[in-house]
């Protein structure tokens, strides 16, 4: 990965998992980091601490990246903190594990909702700026379940990488 010093990434659902090991490695390229979280601040702000033993800032940011107002108060609040957004790492995802006939309408409607709605909410909100200041880099992270689908509990997962 290229020098990314003075540049400011924001990785949704960064505490955890995919999105915990993507924002350390941006610090680790140089960058400061918005970590995002929805309920597990603990975990947030344990990546912010490794991150900051590295030298380099990082600012957990709750926010349910499926709600536009909360996009719009994490993105404010992490700009406030460490400055304007020039990476979007778009990690934020939920998954309900059952069968197809198990599944109800308001699970199928949030896994859409949180995994593919909020990465246009969220792009949508730093994507102006990045465009003022001439650079940036937006990073959807799909799945290879949106190629295979699966027996059990990923039809809305997968439609909704697939959507990505």
């Amino acid at each position: 990965m290229k020098d990314l010093k003075n540049r400011i990434a924001l990785v949704t659902g960064g505490s955890r998992g995919i999105g915990a090991a993507v924002a350390i490695a941006l610090a680790n390229a140089g960058a400061d980091i918005a970590v995002n979280y929805r309920e597990r601040a603990d975990a947030a702000n344990a990546v912010c601490g490794e991150i900051a033993e590295m030298g380099r800032k990082a600012i957990a940011v709750q926010a349910d990246v499926s709600v536009a107002a909360a996009v719009k108060r994490m993105v404010a609040e992490a700009e406030a903190h460490i400055g304007g957004i020039d990476i979007l790492v778009n990690n934020a995802a939920i998954a309900h594990p059952r069968k197809l006939e198990e599944i109800t309408e308001a699970e199928w409607d949030e896994v859409l909702t949180v995994n593919l709605k909020s990465v246009f909410l969220v792009t949508q909100a730093v994507a102006g700026a990045m465009r003022q200041r001439k650079w940036g880099h937006i990073i959807n992270l799909s799945s290879v379940a949106a190629q295979t689908g699966g027996a059990v509990g990923a039809r809305n997962y997968a439609a909704s990488k697939a959507g990505l």
